[in-house]
Parts: structure tokens; sequence; C-alpha cells
């Protein structure tokens, strides 16, 4: 076995749940600890590990040590190894290790973080507190993401919307007494069905915008008509746009749905990321394929500290979170060989 598969078998059977880092960070803490040019820092369970290098661009890889809760475990066959993870992202996780083993002229920097999959103000990346400037100082970043091989330009931002509807109580023997608030969440579905979901090429790539409804609750009693009815929407907006461009502008269009006792709230407002090729070119070539982020990623982040920032790395994210995450092998090792090609190509053009 590789070293790199080795690695992929020893994360694989670590319990890594969000909040429960302690174990992985202890492991990644460990393996770096044992390379003499490393650096190795850690913050709560974030790791820093950071080696100098000559002259040329700062390179930053990044990549989260958590998973969603599922049997933890891990299996192989000959093509593909089987776990909680595998995907989304301890494949990343062994691409970044087996990396720190390899010679490079130029400067890098490793993050491995925590809670990235819960809710963001847990997000180890997020609280680094003064290391944070260390971190805006790179020139090109790398967010191993599960992207199956393929680089993943930016990220779409997210708004998730709580409207409340006003109605009238009634009893259900004479329903025309009041105003069903039911009723008009379905008024209201019917006119976000109708939203335009843009579909705007940014540097060479389309996105995809949406907007889905995720969450509905009304009840009073099984024989009154309600009076309130809540709703919750998540739209998922093009970088082109900030979220306060985005929230005006799913207001504008539900407005005329919206009566004067309606009321609206944007519980959560996550910024998309703008996708940048620059400096990414060779990584892309190698790959073979690019195409938009539609999903929300730290790249958001490392973009915000004027890092700029792609997403690529082994797993398909279709598999991820689904309990039944695969890996095969031969993209496992394609996807460090891409890597470390693309990081080689940007020393050679110092």
């Amino acid at each position: 076995m590789s070293d790199l598969e080795s690695s992929l078998r020893d994360l694989l059977v670590i319990p890594s749940v969000s909040g429960e880092e302690d174990a992985i960070a202890d492991y990644v803490v460990a393996r770096l600890a044992t390379k003499s040019d490393w650096r190795v820092d850690r913050v709560g369970n974030t790791v820093i590990a950071h080696r100098d290098g000559g002259p040329g661009p700062r390179l930053l890889l990044c990549g989260h040590l958590d998973t969603v809760p599922g049997d933890q475990g891990v299996d192989e066959d000959t093509d593909c190894f089987y776990g909680l993870g595998v995907c989304d992202m301890k494949g990343g996780l062994a691409v970044m290790l087996s990396l720190a083993d390899r010679h490079c002229a130029l400067p890098m920097t490793m993050v491995f973080y925590p809670c990235e999959e819960v809710a963001f103000e847990r997000n180890g990346l997020h609280l680094l507190g003064p290391a944070e400037a260390m971190v805006a100082d790179h020139d090109l970043a790398v967010l191993l993401e599960p992207t199956d091989g393929v680089v993943e330009l930016g990220c779409q931002g997210s708004l998730r919307l709580r409207l409340e509807l006003a109605g009238r109580r009634a009893h259900t023997s004479r329903p025309w007494m009041g105003v069903n608030a039911i009723d008009r969440v379905g008024e209201l579905l019917a006119r976000a069905t109708d939203f335009e979901r843009r579909r705007p090429l940014l540097a060479g790539v389309h996105f995809q915008e949406s907007l889905s409804p995720t969450r509905v609750e009304s009840f009073v009693a099984n024989n009154v008509v309600p009076d309130r009815a809540r709703l919750w929407l998540n739209y998922r907006f093009a970088p082109d746009l900030s979220g306060e461009q985005a929230l005006e502008q799913l207001f504008e269009w539900l407005r005329p749905v919206l009566g004067d006792d309606d009321s609206l709230e944007a519980e959560e407002v996550v910024e998309g990321a703008a996708p940048v090729q620059e400096g990414f070119e060779a990584l892309i070539e190698s790959a073979g394929q690019v195409r938009a982020k539609l999903g929300w990623t730290d790249v958001s982040f490392l973009s915000s500290l004027g890092v700029p920032s792609v997403n690529f790395g082994p797993g398909d994210p279709l598999l991820a979170h689904g309990g039944n995450e695969r890996l095969e092998k031969v993209k496992l090792h394609s996807s460090l060989e891409t890597l470390a090609s693309w990081i080689d190509s940007v020393a050679a053009s110092v």
C-alpha cells in the first residue's frame, strides 16, 4: 500500500464528527511534527503547518477535518476506498499530508480545520485569531473540497429567508370567515416558482442559481383555520451579486404577494466568491476540466481575505453525506499528481 493510501486508511478509522476532532488533529500534528522543515502550530483543533521556501508565490492548501455523523469505519477493494468522509474530505486530507512529504521550492502553508460541516460561527477556519493575518498573506490557495478531480471556480452565496404570513382564524366548519395562512403559503410558493433563476457566465464558467423552499410550519388545532404560517426559502445566488443585492432582488420579487402584516427575516446571508483562473491555468490544464462551484465553500472566506482560491480535490461531491461514500484509488492518486504538477509549474515560473 502506498503512503497516500496508508494515510487515507489511518484518517478513515479516526472518528471526527464535527466538534469531536481532537484525535484527528492529534494525528495530523504527529504526522507533520516528524518533518524538520515544517513548523506546526495549533489553535484549538485547527492545525497550521508552514514551510519556508525561496522567492516566489506563497501557496496555501486548506482542508476540513470533520465529517457529518454516521457509521465510522473503512473498507476497500482493489479499486476503491469506502467509508464515512472518504469523499468529504478525508481523501483531500490524505493528499495534503502526502504533498507535505514532497520537496517544494516555494513557501507553503497547510491549514487543517474543524467544524466546517456545522454552523458558520463554529468553523475553525474563521476562528484563527492572530493567525488569520498569516493566512491572508498568501498568493494562491487551493481548498481540497471534493470536486472529482475537476477544478471548480468560486462559489455561490447562500441566503436563508424566513417569512411569516398572516391570516385570520376561523372554525373549520366556517372557513370562509377567516383567511387560511396555509393557503397563502401556496400563493407565495407559486410566486417563488416563477422567480428568475439566473445562469450568468463569469470567468468562463456558468453558475446556476436556485431557490428552494426548505421548511413550512403552521398549526393551531385540527378544527381551526390557522392565522399564521412560516416558510423558509434558501436562495443560492451567483457571486456577481452581494448578499445584500440578492436579498433585495428576492424581496422585490416576493413583494406583490406580501401583506402589511407579513414579516420577512434573513436568518443567514453568506457571501459567494468570484471565480478566478489567473495563477491556476496549469492546474486547470492538468485537470482537464473546469466548472463553477454551485455550492458554498470556504473559498468564500479565503477570497474575503484577498487570497485567490479554487476548489480542487478527490472524491465525487454527489456522494458526500450520502452514507455510501467511496473514492476510486486511481482518482486519489491522480489528484495528488495533478496538484504536485501544478505546484512544480508555479515554482518553475519564478
